[in-house]
């Protein structure tokens, strides 16, 4: 295991693997565009902006556990699962189309904006206490708004598949606060 101080970019070598790659990264760790169907072996400390998009992720277990910025894992559409990501965001999360049924096991605190928008979230189950940010999530088979995050500083976008399903007062009352509501379809 071997540390290092600034960036490391791993991105578009068709790995499958993170074997290899450094234990703590101080600035950003970016593997995007490979064939990683897991981030074992990776970092578990990263203290910039940490990318694992355009892979095919199941699950984001074995991830780094602290991000100083941006933790990004869109665009991994055999993720199904929020397990494994850390606990507190530091900046933005963005899971976007992605396979996410739930927000189960996720992220309880983002500093910025939660981006979970184009999955087939059908419970949200989130656990989410504080979101500074914006919340997005668009294009959802949402059955029921129980889970909905507590406190929004930002607003709230919901281009839902159905915009019929729920209403601005639906959205504002599962939640405790929030800027803005706005709902239309997709």
């Amino acid at each position: 295991m071997y540390n290092i101080n600034g960036r490391f970019n791993c991105s578009n070598n068709y790995l499958e693997s993170l074997k290899s790659a450094p234990s703590k990264v101080g600035g950003d760790f970016i593997c995007t565009n490979n064939y990683l169907e897991s981030l074992e072996g990776g970092p578990q400390y990263v203290g910039g902006i940490f990318l694992c998009d355009n892979n095919v992720l199941e699950s984001l277990e074995g991830g780094p556990q602290y991000v100083g910025r941006n933790y990004n894992c869109k665009h991994n559409h055999e993720l199904i699962s929020l397990k494994g990501a850390p606990k507190k965001i530091f900046w933005f999360f963005d899971a976007s189309y992605c396979n996410l049924k739930t927000l189960e096991d996720g992220p309880t605190w983002i500093l910025k904006d939660f981006n979970v928008s184009k999955n087939p979230l059908e419970y949200l189950n989130s656990g989410i206490d504080y979101i500074g940010g914006d919340f997005l999530f668009s294009a959802n088979n949402l059955k029921s708004l129980d889970g909905f995050p507590k406190i929004i500083d930002g607003d709230v976008f919901c281009y839902c598949s159905d915009p019929n399903k729920f209403s601005i007062m639906d959205i504002r009352r599962a939640g405790e606060r929030m800027g803005n509501v706005y709902i239309w379809d997709r």
